[in-house]
């Protein structure tokens, strides 16, 4: 091969080959172009982790790249030989690169172990989606273009293609018990909310009819100012 379609120095080209095919061993354990849960692992690296310790390459398919393993296996409770342990796994330049397979255990584990960011995320997306399944969606246009309207058909076709299954890998990361907990919690929360509007309205009247003295008795008696009763709700 003549030397200027050397893509390294000829004395380079082991080393390069060798790495070449350590990265085509993780990608062909990786997962195919259009399976949503590469983008599902994506956003909860993103969300919880430093982007410059654990991040997933966009040139590979659900391949992770890690800086410090010992330090990230024990913020998950992991043993450090299940992120650096997997055959296909290497080093390079100093970062652990791994396939999809550690990439899936790092999202789970973190996403079991604090679940409620992720399931409240799940209920507002479905809020939203079935708001625009009624009602469609405006876009706003840029500069040199204008607003455009999407009809609920297409919205709800949208979501049922590509977001819907996206909520549905989330929710099973997070498990059966953590979904129940959830939804028991939004009814707790409402209940709540419900009782510290009654306490108000209560409170109201009675300083309305001049029983002051009544009014902060009760609300004295309540333990808690009743404003902290009143739980943002964003599912009304």
């Amino acid at each position: 091969m003549p030397p200027a379609r050397l893509k390294v120095p000829w004395e380079q080209v082991e080393e390069y080959r060798a790495r070449e095919a350590r990265w085509e061993r993780v990608n062909a354990s990786g997962l195919s172009l259009d399976d949503p849960r590469e983008s599902v692992a994506e956003g909860v690296i993103e969300e919880l982790f430093d982007e410059e310790k654990v991040w997933l390459d966009h040139r590979s398919s659900g391949v992770v790249c890690i800086t410090d393993p010992a330090r990230l296996a024990l913020e998950l409770g992991l043993d450090e030989q299940q992120l650096t342990g997997h055959p296909d796994a290497f080093v390079e330049d100093g970062v652990l690169v791994a396939p999809w397979e550690v990439t899936e255990l790092i999202a789970t584990t973190a996403v079991r172990r604090n679940p409620e960011p992720f399931l409240l995320q799940v209920r507002n997306e479905e809020r939203k989606a079935r708001y625009e399944a009624i009602h469609g969606r405006w876009s706003r246009g840029g500069r040199r273009s204008n607003d455009h309207y999407f009809e609920p058909e297409f919205c709800a076709k949208f979501d049922n293609d590509y977001y819907r299954p996206r909520r549905e890998i989330l929710l099973s990361w997070c498990g059966v018990d953590a979904v129940e907990r959830f939804d028991e919690l939004v009814e707790l929360r409402k209940e709540v909310r419900r009782v510290g509007e009654l306490a108000q309205s209560a409170i109201d009247a009675l300083k309305a009819a001049g029983h002051a003295s009544e009014a902060s008795r009760l609300q004295r008696e309540l333990g808690t100012p009743v404003e902290t009763l009143r739980f943002e709700e964003t599912d009304d």
